[in-house]
C-alpha cells in the first residue's frame, strides 16, 4: 500500500509539533520500524533542548494519530501494522462468480478469506437473525411501507489467536423478498457457503451491481478494545446496496473497518476517446 506523505504543520509550530512532524517522518520513511521504540521523553528534551511537558505532548500527538503504542509507564514504540483487510471491485465479482460453483468450493472462499487473507479455521464466526419492522430509513432503501417485516442479521468474525474482531456487519432484507425458501430465515444454516449472493439466487435473485457509500465516525472504547485499535483511529463504516437485475434494492449491509487496516480500491473504466479523434498540435495550441 503506497503511504501517504505527512504535511508538516503549518504556520509558527510549537515545539511539540515541531517533534511530532520529525517523529511522525522518522515512522514513514522506515528509519523507526514498527516495535522499534521511540526516544524517550528525557531523549527528547535533550535533543530539542525543551521541556518534558512539549515532549511529552509530542509523544501524545503521535499516539493520537495511531502511530505509537505505549505510555503509562511501558516504553512507547513504532506500532506494527494489524491484518489489513482489502476490498475491491474484483471481489465483489468473485463473490457472484462462485454462486454457480460447488457446495465445497463456496465453503471455502468466505469473504474473510478474499479480504483479509485469513483461513475459515482460523476464525471464530458469531451471527444474529432478528425479524424487525422497517423504520423510515429501511423503507427508503427498499421502496417499502414502514413496518413491513425485514430480516436482520449481525455477523461478526474474530481471530481464534487474538480474539480480536475481523469483520462486523449487519445486512437488511425485506422477508417477502426471502420467504418461499424458509432457509434463508433460519439463522442455524449459517454460515451459508456462497454468502447472500447465493442465498438470494436460491430465490431467483441475481445481484447486477453493488453501490456503496462510505463515512467515518469515531469509535467508542468498547470498539477499540474489540478490533485492537489506537486512540484516533477513525472506524469507516460502508453501506452496500445490493442492486439485482431489475433495479431493485435486495439487500443491504452495513460494515465497519479501521481505517488504519482497511484498504479500499476502486477502478473506474472511462469510455475511449472516438476513433479519429483531432490530434493536438503543439504549435497550433489546443483543439
Amino acid at each position: 500500500m503506497a503511504t501517504m506523505q505527512p504535511e508538516p504543520t503549518p504556520g509558527v509550530v510549537p515545539v511539540h509539533h515541531q517533534i511530532a512532524d520529525w517523529l511522525r517522518g522518522e515512522i514513514v520513511s522506515g528509519h523507526l520500524k514498527p516495535g522499534d521504540p521511540v526516544p524517550s521523553v528525557s531523549e527528547l528534551c535533550r535533543q530539542w533542548h525543551c521541556a518534558p511537558g512539549s515532549a511529552r505532548s509530542a509523544l501524545a500527538v503521535l499516539s493520537g494519530e495511531g502511530r505509537i503504542t505505549g505510555g503509562r509507564g511501558k516504553r512507547a514504540t513504532v506500532r506494527a501494522q494489524p491484518r489489513r483487510i482489502r476490498l475491491t471491485i474484483d471481489i465483489t465479482q468473485e463473490q457472484k462468480n462462485l454462486v454457480l460453483r460447488s457446495a465445497s468450493e463456496r465453503a471455502a472462499n468466505g469473504t474473510v478469506e478474499m479480504t483479509a487473507g485469513i483461513p475459515i479455521e482460523q476464525t471464530d464466526f458469531l451471527h444474529r437473525y432478528d425479524r424487525i419492522p422497517a423504520n423510515v430509513d429501511l423503507a427508503q432503501e427498499f421502496a417499502i411501507a414502514e413496518g413491513e417485516p425485514v430480516l436482520r442479521r449481525t455477523y461478526e468474525t474474530t481471530d481464534k489467536d487474538g480474539g480480536l474482531r475481523l469483520t462486523w456487519s449487519t445486512s437488511y432484507i425485506p422477508v417477502s423478498l426471502i420467504e418461499e425458501n424458509p432457509d434463508l430465515l433460519d439463522e442455524t444454516k449459517e454460515p451459508w457457503p456462497g454468502g447472500h449472493m447465493h442465498q438470494l439466487y436460491t430465490v431467483g435473485i441475481e445481484i447486477d451491481r453493488m453501490v456503496r457509500s462510505i463515512t467515518a465516525v469515531t469509535p467508542t472504547p468498547a470498539d477499540r478494545q474489540r478490533w485492537g485499535m489506537e486512540p484516533g483511529v477513525p472506524l469507516m463504516c460502508v453501506r452496500s446496496r445490493s442492486i439485482d437485475i431489475d433495479g431493485r434494492t435486495v439487500e443491504l449491509s452495513d460494515a465497519t473497518y479501521p481505517a488504519d487496516r482497511t484498504d479500499l480500491v476502486f477502478t473506474e473504466k472511462l469510455r475511449r476517446w472516438p476513433k479519429g479523434h483531432a490530434q493536438y498540435r503543439a504549435e497550433e495550441g489546443e483543439q
